[in-house]
């Protein structure tokens, strides 16, 4: 009898204990190797390496397409852009899928986001659906375009304002996203710890110096939200997609799948986790089933990733990334991406190698052990390495059918915002 009343203790406490504020924080076009605690020699973010000492870090992490929708889609579904038909930005995720929001509504969360770019206006990319408050408000410009961006000050004040308003007794899920290292890149001089002169330097430099201040600039910022936060809070901090910044003689991202454009940072904190490094393969599938499992909720049907908190018991895995370029038709409605299923390059990696393959089949290959810059194309020395890693992308591709995206109504502004960013030819 003792035993069963002990029993009967320990499951109404279980069900009383409060779910868990749970916080999605991330960063448009950060790279991970300009953070500190990835190994960067710059100061430039300070106050995410202070975030990392008391967070579990993983340094291989890489995102599905160099896009901010579709990967932000993956993040959401724990799918394959492919699958989803999202593969450029101003698609819209398909209305019949469920997303990792609707299922936090389901068990009784408040649900909040707060967006800083275009490319996540609610009725563009369809990652509004199932918020309670999805404020997509930008008042800045970019490239002389109205209403193009939300700079970190003014992001940080209204989500402040939103996390004083959350309704009281609900648990909560927050995503908040920063969008200041996005090209156009400013130049901040009060965050350029380096000194940079203008007058000296090559365009490289220079391009480099500017993007590095908008970071600092970002990451102060970040601190001043993370000390706004719930202090029990479980937080994953990851970025969208990287930043190629000249490398392999190319400036920007959504064309290439080097890894400047698909290594991201991403970072979980935790009380149920101890702080240090995995050298687990990650990758933004993962994002919405770990955040789930950190409000203790099982994954949704259907997604492809694993819970990271998990990551040291689950065995190594091939990733794959592709991308079907960041430059969408000028027209109304984009109907013309929609027929658009043949991605510009994809590739996979696996122990340590990496796979090319353009659309014109043509293949590059590098060992990321030894070059994880992916400098020193290795496809004329390693026949047989090709044809696994082949076999595991045909493989990939046969299990992983293209679907079919909404298609989101573009307005004239839309266009011409798209057209700022750098999304429509």
């Amino acid at each position: 009898m003792a035993a069963f009343l002990l029993w009967i203790s320990c499951l109404t406490a279980a069900v009383a204990d409060p779910l868990p504020d749970v916080v999605l924080l991330s960063v448009d076009t950060l790279r991970a190797d300009v953070l500190g605690c990835y190994g960067s020699p710059h100061p430039v973010t300070p106050e995410l390496d202070r975030f990392s000492e008391t967070a579990l870090i993983f340094d291989d992490a890489q995102c599905e397409i160099p896009l901010t929708g579709p990967s932000f889609s993956a993040m959401f579904t724990g799918r394959f852009p492919r699958e989803l038909g999202v593969t450029r930005n101003g698609l819209k995720l398909p209305e019949d899928m469920r997303t990792l929001t609707r299922f936090f509504r389901e068990h009784g969360y408040h649900c909040l986001a707060v967006q800083s770019n275009w490319t996540l206006r609610g009725k563009l990319c369809g990652l509004n659906r199932d918020f309670d408050v999805y404020d997509d408000e930008l008042p800045q410009k970019r490239w002389g375009v109205y209403r193009g961006e939300r700079r970190a000050a003014d992001l940080l004040k209204a989500a402040e304002k939103h996390l004083k308003e959350r309704p009281e007794g609900k648990p909560l899920f927050a995503w908040i996203h920063f969008s200041d290292p996005h090209a156009p890149y400013r130049f901040r001089r009060d965050f350029d710890p380096a000194g940079t002169d203008f007058r000296k330097g090559d365009k490289k430099e220079l391009t480099r110096a500017r993007y590095m201040s908008e970071v600092n600039y970002c990451d102060s910022h970040i601190g001043a939200l993370l000390r706004a936060l719930p202090e029990k809070a479980r937080i994953l901090f990851v970025a969208d997609h990287g930043e190629s910044l000249h490398d392999h003689g190319y400036l920007g991202h959504g064309r290439h799948v080097y890894s400047e454009c698909t290594r991201i940072p991403l970072m979980i904190r935790s009380p149920e986790l101890k702080p240090g490094r995995s050298a687990y393969p990650a990758s933004s599938l993962d994002v919405g089933v770990t955040l789930l499992a950190l409000a203790g909720l099982p994954p949704l049907p259907g997604m492809r990733g694993v819970n990271l908190c998990r990551a040291e018991a689950l065995p190594r895995r091939p990733r794959f990334t592709e991308t079907y370029g960041g430059l969408a038709p000028g027209i109304p409605g984009v109907r013309q991406m929609l027929q658009d299923t043949q991605p510009l390059r994809c590739a996979v990696s696996f122990e340590g190698w990496k796979l090319h393959v353009l659309s014109s089949q043509q293949m590059e290959l590098y060992h990321l052990t030894e070059d994880p810059g992916e400098e020193k194309d290795l496809s004329y020395r390693y026949p047989e390495r090709i044809k696994v890693l082949k076999a595991l992308l045909d493989e990939w591709e046969a299990t992983c059918p293209a679907g079919r995206a909404e298609d989101a109504s573009l307005n004239r502004d839309d266009l011409e915002a798209l057209r700022s960013l750098g999304y429509i030819e």
